[in-house]
């Protein structure tokens, strides 16, 4: 259900609004004292509202790509969504404020711990600072970010640690210039 309404969302934005620019990228991130998670990363900045300042975005991280990967580490998901406004518009660098929200699913794996919370809804104010070169196709992204608790304590589970940072490298499909 989740992909469904991606898909038709990023389908409904192709065809209605142009686009300006679109970086797909890969995403390394790590918890604070807790599991790297690996996965893709997007954004898409408009041709008529605010080119190449504001982005919105999709991640996709997961510990099984990271932590989990060969181990027995708690695998789990996460599907983000975000907003992000970069600053200093005509430089190769631009520092950014970021807010992301999603959804965390983590696989508990065994029967017995069912009754522990397994899911979130993530909410995470992120700075982050981007470089990218006027004359190649690839941006680079440093972010820290901090996961606002919107659920009572203990219905969270375990692994949500509130302190993140991630570096995403990014390619420019198409950057359309005005």
């Amino acid at each position: 259900m989740k992909i469904r309404f991606l898909l038709v969302f990023l389908l409904c934005a192709s065809i209605n609004l142009q686009a300006q620019q679109l970086n797909v990228g890969i995403r390394l991130q790590k918890t604070q004292q807790m599991y790297w998670e690996n996965g893709i990363s997007s954004q898409y900045s408009f041709a008529n509202f605010k080119p190449n300042r504001l982005f919105v975005g999709f991640d996709f991280v997961t510990s099984r790509l990271g932590t989990a990967m060969g181990s027995n580490a708690l695998k789990q998901d996460s599907y983000i969504f975000s907003g992000s406004w970069y600053f200093f518009k005509n430089k190769p660098y631009h520092l950014i404020g970021r807010l992301n929200t999603g959804y965390l699913k983590t696989d508990l794996e065994n029967d017995i711990f069912d009754e522990l919370p397994s899911s979130a809804f993530l909410l995470a104010p992120e700075l982050g600072l981007t470089y990218s070169p006027e004359k190649l196709p690839i941006a680079l992204n440093l972010g820290l970010g901090y996961y606002l608790s919107m659920q009572e304590e203990n219905k969270s589970p375990g692994t949500l640690q509130p302190l993140y940072y991630h570096l995403t490298l990014y390619y420019k499909l198409f950057n359309q210039e005005k």
